[in-house]
C-alpha cells in the first residue's frame, strides 16, 4: 500500500465522526471495498479508507486493489473519483467549486443541495426558459427543470 498515491485534490472531506466510523469499520471487516487504483498508482476510490489504514499503521501492507484496463485521461479520473463517492460522505466545496464543472457533477449525479446551493421550493420554472425573472444567478437542475438560486 505505501506505493500507492493519494489523488491530488481529492475533493472528499472525511471529520472527526466519518474518521472514526470508518476505522470500526475497517476493524470490523477489515479492507472488505477494494480501492481502484489508475495504472500509475493514484487512488482513484479508497483514499479515505487508505489513509486511516495508514493511521492504524498497515501502511505496509500488500493489498488487493483494482486497476482500469487502460490508463485514465485527467477528467476521467476526476469524473471516476467524483462518482465513485457520491453517495457517501462529505465533500470539500472549495475544491468541487474551482476544480471541477458544475455541469459535470450534475451530470455524475450530483443535486444542487449536495454542492451546497441554496433552493427555493417556491420558485419554478418558466416553460421553455433556463432562468427565472428575479434576475438572480440561478442553477437548472438538469434532472428535473428546477431552478436553484446559487
Amino acid at each position: 500500500m505505501s506505493d500507492l498515491v493519494p489523488f491530488p485534490g481529492n475533493p472528499r472531506i472525511l471529520k472527526e465522526k466519518g474518521a472514526n466510523d470508518l476505522r470500526k469499520s475497517l476493524e470490523k471487516f477489515d479492507l472488505a471495498e477494494i480501492p481502484a487504483v489508475d495504472a500509475d498508482g493514484t487512488v482513484l476510490a479508497g483514499n479515505q479508507r487508505l489513509q486511516i489504514l495508514r493511521l492504524m499503521g498497515r501502511g505496509d501492507e500488500v493489498i488487493d486493489v483494482r486497476v482500469p484496463c487502460r490508463a485514465l485521461t485527467g477528467p476521467e479520473r476526476k469524473e471516476y473519483n467524483a462518482r465513485s463517492n457520491i453517495s457517501a460522505g462529505e465533500w470539500d466545496s472549495d475544491i468541487l467549486a474551482n476544480d471541477y464543472e458544475r455541469e459535470d457533477l450534475f451530470d455524475w449525479g450530483f443535486k444542487p443541495a449536495d454542492l451546497g446551493l441554496a433552493t427555493d421550493p417556491g420558485e419554478h420554472r418558466d416553460p421553455g426558459t433556463e432562468s427565472v425573472k428575479k434576475g438572480d444567478t440561478t442553477v437548472t437542475c438538469p434532472e428535473c427543470g428546477h431552478i436553484f438560486k446559487k
